[in-house]
């Protein structure tokens, strides 16, 4: 029996959920007795008599904030254990990135690298980004973002509309990739009966970033003409969220990691544009995966890491150097052509259910996880 520890934290992120907590639970579930699995918050309570009681012991992205992860990988090989870092997202920030300051105060992405540099083998989510990582480190194996069909929060449960939703369910630090959709969202309005469609923002808070994206898609608020309705979105608050059921704009309040991808069950067409630049390119490409998870046809930039897996006969792409004349076009035909949201959501969903639900996925996780304890 392999054992492993996973070093996480105690209040999960997307990161711990996609990439440490459901495909080590899969693993658990489907390698029975194969695995024993342990998670801890604190890899520093552990003795070495502790570590050396586990086979692996992987962390996510960085093995420690305080300057100290090659003291803490070096612990756990002289206790015998084999060291795994996950990482899907690239250290070096960019330069007009909320969080910049930040990582440039605690030296991120040196602690990162650090880490990286030091450690057994590396997972990923994309070749394009194993690629990088391999000039630091060449034991490096791409294990993709993939959906966990066991989760109850992925059983597809549509909420039927008369409209046609066009959904843009993002994170905090995205409000620079929706502005790249303004034009053409302001060009729907303009040429719709606003009865006919609805934009969303899912993942919404009361927070900066999504009530700049909020103005993107509503033209700060000047396409939203029903009083009640304009006063009720300025109040910020959950209660009576049926109401935007008959406007042309919604919010779709965020949810935790374990139920927010319910809010795939409010939308036919996932908006998902990305600003091309390094930082963005190594990302993976999990919006596309959860949007053909559920048969939602995608309207996409065509930049990496989307370029991956979009094609124009699963998606349709986007110039990055266009805005109007690219998201306005787009999405003005997915409201109007059923066929084409049709035949486009299942040619997506075809590909994804060949190759990134986690039963496929962790049959490669196994394998370096056996390789690793010969």
């Amino acid at each position: 029996m392999i054992k492993i520890l996973v070093v996480t934290q105690e209040k999960p992120t997307g990161l711990n959920y996609h990439r440490q907590l459901i495909p080590h639970s899969h693993l658990d579930r489907n390698y029975t007795h194969e695995y024993k699995i342990d998670l801890t918050y604190n890899i520093n309570t552990f003795s070495k008599e502790d570590l050396g009681e586990y086979d692996i012991v992987t962390f996510l992205r960085i093995v420690s904030h305080n300057f100290d992860s090659v003291e803490i990988l070096e612990r756990c090989k002289l206790a015998g254990c084999k060291t795994i870092i996950d990482i899907d997202d690239y250290w070096e920030l960019h330069p007009q990135h909320d969080l910049n300051s930040v990582y440039s105060k605690y030296k991120y992405s040196e602690q990162c690298l650090s880490g990286l540099i030091n450690c057994d083998y590396v997972t990923t989510t994309t070749d394009v980004f194993a690629n990088k990582i391999k000039e630091y480190n060449s034991n490096v194996i791409v294990l993709a973002n993939s959906i966990d069909t066991f989760e109850p929060q992925y059983k597809a449960s549509l909420i039927e509309s008369e409209r046609i939703r066009l959904s843009y369910i993002a994170g905090v630090f995205h409000a620079p990739d929706a502005r790249l959709m303004y034009e053409g969202i302001s060009d729907v309005f303009k040429t719709y009966d606003n009865s006919k469609f609805q934009f969303s923002v899912g993942g919404f808070n009361v927070n900066d970033s999504y009530k700049y994206i909020e103005k993107v898609f509503t033209n700060d608020y000047k396409n939203i003409h029903d009083i009640n309705y304009l006063k009720y979105l300025k109040h910020y608050r959950q209660e009576f969220n049926e109401q935007a059921n008959f406007q042309p704009y919604k919010r779709l309040w965020g949810a935790d990691v374990f139920n927010y991808a319910k809010l795939y069950n409010e939308t036919d067409v996932c908006l998902v544009p990305l600003v091309n630049n390094e930082f963005n390119n190594y990302k993976s490409q999990i919006k596309i995966i959860e949007a053909g998870h559920f048969k939602k046809s995608v309207i996409v930039s065509n930049v990496a890491p989307y370029t991956i897996d979009c094609t124009k006969d699963n998606s349709i792409l986007i110039n990055p150097s266009k805005r109007n004349d690219g998201w306005g076009v787009a999405m003005k035909s997915m409201i109007h052509n059923k066929n084409r949201r049709n035949d486009l959501a299942e040619s997506l969903h075809e590909f994804v259910k060949e190759n990134y639900y986690m039963d496929k996925i962790n049959i490669v996780r196994n394998q370096l996880y056996k390789h690793l304890c010969k």
